[in-house]
């Protein structure tokens, strides 16, 4: 089901851990120009206008004075692939609590279930649940609903579980991480209390 008409949309959180994108040519190039304008002293007070000219100058380009900018794109692009990979690559903990299901979903998976064995391709059953669903009665979307409200509920619980857990393990790296610092620490010391009696006794040899 989609959002309510009239809802505000959801404001996506920034990924802080998301790759920059790519940097284009022509991006590269308006920064060659305003360091240029700056190495000459030129004060760049009107930004459309100064981007206006450099466009200008960019369009009459031809593909040889446009190579370094190209080469610098084509390297920033090769930068963004990786890291986007590295970023897509990454595992999703198999522990965290699934996101509840909507009353159409539930639906959606009952209806799939009768569809099953058929020979009804996805499409198809996507169509007829959608159907069938925008003609049940309110009071026949009850049932879904309900159940959509208790897998809300259990959510909360495992995810209060989860994040419980969470902290347990943040708690338990952080603990072993002071451990090994004393640990390494103690070492240390023990090495200087080594070499301050091999100095002792050279002294006595003396």
């Amino acid at each position: 089901m989609g959002r309510p008409k009239g809802a505000s949309p959801r404001k996506k959180v920034k990924d802080a851990n998301k790759p920059k994108r790519s940097t284009s040519a022509y991006f590269y190039y308006l920064a060659h120009c305003r360091e240029q304008a700056n190495k000459q002293g030129r004060s760049i007070s009107k930004i459309a206008e100064f981007t206006k000219e450099c466009s200008a100058k960019w369009r009459e380009m031809n593909g040889t004075t446009k190579k370094p900018f190209d080469e610098l794109a084509a390297k920033d692009k090769a930068r963004y692939d990786k890291e986007m990979a590295l970023y897509k690559g990454k595992k999703v903990d198999p522990n965290k609590p699934k996101r509840p299901m909507t009353a159409y979903f539930i639906f959606l998976g009952d209806f799939r279930e009768k569809m099953k064995n058929r020979g009804v391709d996805h499409k198809e059953i996507l169509r007829l649940a959608g159907e069938e669903w925008r003609g049940l009665s309110a009071e026949q979307k009850k049932p879904y609903e309900k159940r959509s409200v208790e897998a809300g509920k259990n959510y909360e619980v495992a995810m209060t579980e989860y994040r419980k857990n969470e902290g347990k393990a943040a708690a338990a790296a952080a603990q072993k991480a002071a451990e090994e610092a004393a640990a390494a620490a103690e070492d240390d010391d023990e090495e200087e209390d080594d070499e301050e009696d091999d100095d002792e006794d050279d002294d006595d040899d003396e």
